[in-house]
């Protein structure tokens, strides 16, 4: 096993669980009307960025079963949105985007999980799609964009080459 694969274990264990637990525990004190961030994604989505496509969608693919396992939603129901997040956030690397453009990916990136992951859920409810967009998808995405800096500012120097 090489250098970077073992870093890669290690990113994902680390800052993986550490994300899941901090997300079961401290992200309901910090809800604000129902919205609430996904410290998990936005893990996926730095390792995405540190790593290559395929890395990313495995640690999505992993945190996102692990997360729905501890979570009253139906298991895989954020798994597969943050699958597809960190594979898209592994392409950024092919791309070469530097500063704001990094970001304004993730934005779209972060928009599009929370659009599938509430696609799903409201077969589970009696909501409409549109209210869930208006009432959920756009206050996450700015809830998570908010803390995808936050984090980017203290982890930084662990997702970058």
């Amino acid at each position: 096993m090489n250098q970077e694969n073992k870093y890669f274990i290690f990113t994902l264990l680390v800052f993986g669980i550490s994300a899941i637990i901090i997300q079961s525990l401290l992200a309901p004190l910090i809800e604000v009307n129902l919205w609430q961030p996904d410290l998990v994604l936005v893990i996926v989505l730095l390792i995405g960025k540190r790593f290559d496509s395929i890395k990313g969608s495995t640690a999505g693919f992993i945190l996102g079963i692990i997360q729905d396992s501890l979570s009253p939603l139906p298991t895989g129901i954020t798994a597969l949105p943050k699958a597809i997040a960190g594979y898209a956030a592994g392409k950024t690397r092919i791309m070469r985007l530097e500063g704001a453009m990094y970001y304004l990916w993730f934005v779209l990136l972060i928009f599009a999980h929370e659009a599938i992951t509430y696609l799903f859920l409201q077969y589970k409810t009696d909501l409409t799609f549109t209210y869930l967009l208006y009432s959920r998808v756009f206050p996450n995405t700015v809830y998570t964009t908010l803390m995808l800096f936050i984090v980017n500012l203290f982890t930084g120097k662990y997702f970058t080459e």
